[in-house]
């Protein structure tokens, strides 16, 4: 009997060391710089890097404008080399934008921040007329943006990629070590299988 659990068990072992070995790594996504029409800045909790990605690449011209779905705001590089906020014909601010979102998406309760914020930029993006964008966020956080993106930005209409902040690297099986980065590790996948199994169902 303990022979046959042994057999049994070993090659579910065989392929768990592999997989959480490679784990930490997956999570990194990259494409490569190239110009469109806006680079859409994801917020977190870490968002200075993710911020400093966003406004380099702005500055360092690959696109004209800086969405920010969480704020409903848009920015562009004025004459100065300053990134400004762009007036928008209906403004609402922080909370007043909150308080948008919370209504527009109310009945997908399903949803998480980081689709509704996909699904803000698309319609910031339509607004402005705009079809290419580069999505920037942490280098944790780009493998479960890129699924995203993959079902909110039709390919047959949008041109998107995906790029994290390069002053942040990518995850390694070490990071299992890491109590804080482990959590993180856990919570991603954990965030990926929601979206693949509420996607599965119809979304």
């Amino acid at each position: 009997m303990k022979k046959t659990v042994f057999y049994l068990a070993l090659p579910v072992l065989l392929m768990t060391v592999p997989c959480a070995f490679f784990a930490p790594g997956f999570l990194y996504s990259e494409n490569i710089p190239r110009r469109a029409d806006a680079v859409v800045l994801f917020i977190g909790p870490d968002n200075a890097p993710r911020s400093e990605e966003a406004n380099q690449l702005i500055k360092d011209g690959y696109a004209r404008y800086l969405i920010i779905p969480s704020y409903d705001e848009v920015r562009v590089l004025n004459g100065r080399g300053e990134i400004e906020r762009l007036p928008r014909m209906v403004p609402r601010g922080d909370l007043m934008h909150k308080v948008h979102m919370a209504a527009a998406y109310k009945d997908k309760k399903y949803y998480e921040n980081t689709h509704i914020e996909a699904l803000e930029a698309k319609r910031m993006m339509d607004d402005l007329g705009l079809r290419s964008a580069m999505l920037v966020s942490s280098a944790y956080h780009i493998r479960r943006i890129k699924l995203i993106a993959a079902r909110v930005f039709d390919a047959r209409r949008y041109a998107v990629s995906c790029n994290p902040a390069r002053w942040q690297p990518q995850f390694t099986a070490g990071d299992w070590l890491d109590r804080t980065r482990r959590k993180i590790i856990v919570s991603e996948y954990i965030k990926i299988a929601w979206f693949l199994a509420y996607g599965a169902v119809g979304s």
